[in-house]
């Protein structure tokens, strides 16, 4: 008897052991199936997409392992284009139990060699992933506690033929709590192209609006590091930004800062540290970025700027730049040292500008496709060479028929105009310079890359032409004042300024038409 007892209950342990494993044998087709259904079920409904997958297969012991390879989404079964999803592996991890409960959850997933290749989206056509009149919260209701994909990659396809994509590349990207029901929390880390940089963002995103994806909400913080604004050509510096991001995909509101302390240009290459206080709003589903305000501050100089960064022409690569920018109490000296290549600024003086900046989408240099148009005022001018300061106070002195009283010095001057740059080329259409005494009108041109100048305009003194100098000269030219004597002003003279920055010619203008006739100019006068 005590043997049939101990071998009844050694029969009772083996099938209490074996019983669960046949089951799983037996119920395992079924499961795998069963599984294998749900997952592209779940694919198909949210990307609408055509479902491949290579290999599937399922382990349930000791725990569920699932595993795809070869997973590939063609969007709405298209072959022309890249299909939009493609995973090399994904390995799904969970219990028995919460897989096969009435809300699913899966533990851990770990996706190898994800790209996903947006196609272009057609002006006034929908989106890839658009709405949907399911409720994928109820038809689907899959947890993932926690997902990870290292070097990925987002390929954004360009709708001209022939032209590149746009690759992002997200070395790491770590979601947890993710279900079309709730908030997913999320880190990821990407390289931004141009400027070229590390951006790592991290915060919630979600639940998943599957009537209008675009209206799904995201919001968290990022830091964007070491760019290298050498990328964008015309430009050089090392430039960081922080801040925080909140609302929906289609209308984030983003408010940050930026710093770059070696930031130039290439008509100077005079770094300065720029700091930067902004408020915008980015459309998340195509990149486009509203600026509401920039303060932006370098050495002793504010400028408020707002405007917007988008693609306006998609044949052309990049984005079109359209700003509008003031400045009530900026420093003259300091935006010669930004833009010209002087070691030393010409002149100190407080600038009030206003100037609208277009910076059109293309590969040329920065400086080439920078468009200006604005006004401008320096006042209280101070010329930082003794030499120019000499003239202008000899200038002075002439203007008010003071030729000899010394005691005119250090006289302060003023410069307003209007002002267009295209090609490098700054074109003044009106420019005025006035001291006590004297006015000068200029229209013409500088150039940034050689430095220069061509302008032609009028002189306007307060004194007769006979009244500038002494002596015997003063004399003979009385009888040539009435000649020169303007209606506002005792003497009215056409010159032009030529030459460079450093070293310009001044002389009396006749005209082209009559140019053997000109007096030769004298340089530095």
């Amino acid at each position: 008897m005590r043997k049939w007892v101990i071998a009844t209950v050694a029969a009772v342990v083996i099938v209490m052991i074996a019983a669960p494993l046949i089951a799983l044998h037996v119920l395992a087709p079924r499961i795998h199936a069963d599984l294998r259904d749900r997952t592209e079920a779940v694919l198909r409904a949210r990307f609408a997409s055509q479902v491949e997958i290579s290999d599937f297969s399922v382990s349930l012991a000791p725990r569920v392992h699932i595993t795809i390879n070869g997973l590939v989404l063609r969007h709405q079964g298209r072959t022309d284009i890249p299909p939009l999803i493609q995973v090399s592996k994904v390995s799904m991890y969970a219990t028995l139990r919460s897989v096969l409960k009435h809300n699913p959850e899966i533990t851990f997933v770990k996706v190898d060699g994800l790209r996903i290749s947006t196609p272009p989206r057609v002006l006034g056509g929908q989106p890839v992933i658009h709405g949907t009149d399911q409720d994928l919260a109820k038809t689907y209701p899959v947890l993932v506690d926690e997902l990870v994909a290292d070097d990925a990659e987002i390929v954004v396809l360009n709708g001209q033929p022939g032209k590149p994509p746009h690759e992002y590349p997200i070395h790491h990207l770590h979601i947890e709590n993710l279900s079309f029901d709730r908030p997913a929390d999320f880190q990821a880390i990407l390289t931004n192209a141009v400027p070229k940089g590390e951006i790592n963002s991290f915060g919630q995103f979600g639940p998943w609006l599957a009537d209008d994806p675009s209206e799904t909400n995201a919001s968290g913080k990022y830091t964007f590091y070491n760019a290298d604004l050498g990328t964008l050509r015309g430009l050089n510096g090392t430039l960081s930004s922080t801040g925080q991001f909140s609302g929906p995909l289609d209308y984030l509101n983003v408010e940050g800062q930026t710093d770059t302390p070696n930031f130039s240009l290439r008509t100077a290459d005079h770094p300065v540290s720029l700091h930067t206080d902004f408020s915008a709003t980015v459309d998340g589903t195509n990149g486009d970025t509203y600026l509401k305000s920039v303060r932006a501050r370098f050495l002793h100089t504010t400028l408020q700027v707002s405007g917007k960064v988008v693609d306006e022409d998609r044949a052309i690569k990049g984005r079109t730049i359209v700003l509008d920018a003031v400045s009530h109490g900026a420093q003259v000296e300091d935006l010669i040292r930004l833009t010209t290549k002087s070691s030393r600024p010409v002149m100190t003086g407080d600038v009030q500008l206003h100037t609208k900046i277009v910076i059109p989408e293309g590969k040329q240099d920065l400086m080439e496709r920078l468009r200006l148009q604005g006004q401008f005022g320096v006042g209280d001018i101070q010329f930082t060479n003794s030499s120019t300061q000499g003239k202008i106070d000899t200038l002075s002195r002439r203007g008010q028929g003071q030729p000899k009283d010394l005691d005119i010095t250090d006289v302060v001057s003023e410069l307003k105009g209007n002002f267009g740059l295209k090609n490098a080329v700054v074109d003044f259409s009106s420019l005025d310079f006035g001291v006590a005494g004297a006015a000068i009108n200029l229209s013409g041109t500088y150039n940034l890359d050689s430095e220069a100048l061509d302008f032609h305009g009028k002189l306007k003194l307060q004194a007769k032409l006979s009244q500038t100098t002494t002596g015997a000269k003063s004399f003979f030219l009385k009888a040539i004042d009435p000649f020169f004597k303007g209606k506002d002003a005792g003497t009215v003279l056409a010159i032009k300024v030529t030459g460079t920055k450093d070293n310009p010619s001044f002389g009396l203008d006749r005209g082209k038409s009559d140019a053997s006739a000109e007096p030769p100019a004298h340089k530095g006068q």
